[in-house]
C-alpha cells in the first residue's frame, strides 16, 4: 500500500554541554588518587620496616647490657665466695647474688626469643633477616629535608577533585542531550514513487526527579570528600606539632641521663663494689646499685628507641622520604 515501506535510519546523540569531559576528568582524578594511595602504602611499609629495625636495635642493646651485667655479677660472685671463706659475708649473700645472676640469665634468654621474633618479622617483610647494621642510615632520622611529598594528602585531594568533577557533570546533566536522526524510507510500490528522506532533532523532556537526586548525591559526596580532606590536614598539623615536642622532650631526658644520671650510677656501683670487697658494704647495697644501673641503662635504650620511633612517624606524616 502507499503507507508501507522499509525505513533505514541513523541517529546520533549530541551533548550540548561538556559533561562527558567532566566525567572523564573525574575518572582520571580517581585513577591518580589510587596511584598516590599505592605510593602511600609503600611509604607505610618502609615506616614499618624502620620500626622493626629500631625495635631490633633496642633489644640487641638491652641484651648487650644484660650480658655485661652478667659478667660483672659473676665477678662479684667470685669475690663473695672468697669473702665467705674468710667469714666476712654470710651464705645468704652468696644465695642472693646467685639468684640475681639467675634472673639476669632468664632475662637474657627472653631477649633472645624476642630477637628471634623480630627476625621472623623481617623475613615476612623483606624475605631476609640479615640486615647489615652499617648499612642502616640512622643519622638520616635526625635530619630534616625540604623534599616533602605527602601521598596520602595528595590522594585525598585527587578524590576531592573527582567528586568536584562529578558534581559539575551532574549539574550539566540538567541540560538534556540533543538527538539528531536521519532516515530514508523506501516505498513498496514498483515505481519507487513516494520514497523520502526524513531528519529530526529531539530533546527528552524530564518527567522525574532522577536528575535532581543524582545531583544531590553528587553534592553530598563532594562535601564528604572535602570534609575528609580538611580534617586530615588539621589532624596532620596537630600531630606534627605534638610529635616535634615529644621528640624534644625525649632528647632532653636522654641528655640528662648521659651527662649526669648514668655517670652517677656507674660511680655508685663502682664505689659500692669496692666497699663490698673490703667488707664495708652489704650485699643488699651492692645488688641495689647494680640493679639501679642496669635499669637506668635499659631505660636510656628504650628512650632512644621511642625517640626514633617518633622521628620515623614525624617523617611519614610530613611526607619526608624514609628511603633513598
Amino acid at each position: 500500500t502507499p503507507m508501507t515501506g522499509v525505513e533505514f535510519g541513523i541517529s546520533q546523540k549530541v551533548p550540548l554541554t561538556s559533561k562527558y569531559g567532566k566525567i572523564k576528568h573525574a575518572f582520571d582524578a580517581l585513577a591518580e588518587a589510587y596511584h598516590y594511595e599505592a605510593k602511600d602504602k609503600k611509604e607505610n611499609l618502609t615506616k614499618a620496616f624502620w620500626e622493626i629495625l629500631i625495635l631490633k636495635r633496642r633489644l640487641s642493646e638491652e641484651l648487650s647490657i644484660l650480658n655485661d651485667n652478667s659478667t660483672w655479677v659473676e665477678k662479684i660472685l667470685k669475690v663473695s665466695k672468697r669473702l665467705y671463706a674468710t667469714g666476712k659475708v654470710s651464705q645468704q649473700a652468696i644465695l642472693e647474688i646467685q639468684i640475681r645472676k639467675a634472673e639476669i640469665e632468664r632475662d637474657i634468654s627472653n631477649k633472645g626469643y624476642d630477637l628471634s621474633q623480630i627476625d621472623d618479622k623481617l623475613i615476612y617483610l623483606i624475605g631476609d633477616n640479615q640486615v647489615e647494621e652499617r648499612s642502616i642510615p640512622w643519622a638520616s632520622l635526625e635530619k630534616d629535608t625540604s623534599k616533602q611529598v605527602d601521598y596520602k594528602e595528595l590522594g585525598l585531594q585527587e578524590k576531592l577533585n573527582a567528586k568536584e568533577y562529578n558534581l559539575n557533570a551532574s549539574r550539566l546533566n540538567q541540560i538534556p542531550d540533543m538527538t539528531f536522526s536521519l532516515g530514508y524510507t523506501q516505498r513498496s510500490d514498483i515505481d519507487g514513487h513516494g520514497d523520502f528522506i526524513s531528519a529530526a532533532i529531539t530533546f527528552p523532556i524530564p518527567i522525574s526527579d532522577e536528575r535532581d537526586s543524582k545531583y544531590t548525591m553528587a553534592m553530598q559526596e563532594k562535601f564528604q570528600a572535602l570534609s575528609h580532606y580538611e580534617n586530615y590536614k588539621q589532624v596532620k598539623n596537630r600531630e606534627i606539632a605534638l610529635l616535634s615536642k615529644e621528640i624534644q622532650k625525649l632528647i632532653s631526658e636522654i641528655e640528662i641521663l648521659d651527662n649526669k644520671i648514668i655517670k652517677f650510677a656507674m660511680n655508685s656501683r663502682h664505689i659500692t663494689s669496692k666497699s663490698y670487697g673490703i667488707g664495708n658494704a652489704t650485699y643488699i647495697e651492692l645488688l641495689q646499685s647494680e640493679l639501679k644501673l642496669q635499669n637506668i641503662l635499659i631505660h636510656k635504650v628504650r628512650l632512644e628507641a621511642k625517640r626514633d620511633m617518633k622521628r620515623v612517624a614525624l617523617k611519614y606524616i610530613k611526607g619526608e622520604p624514609l628511603h633513598d
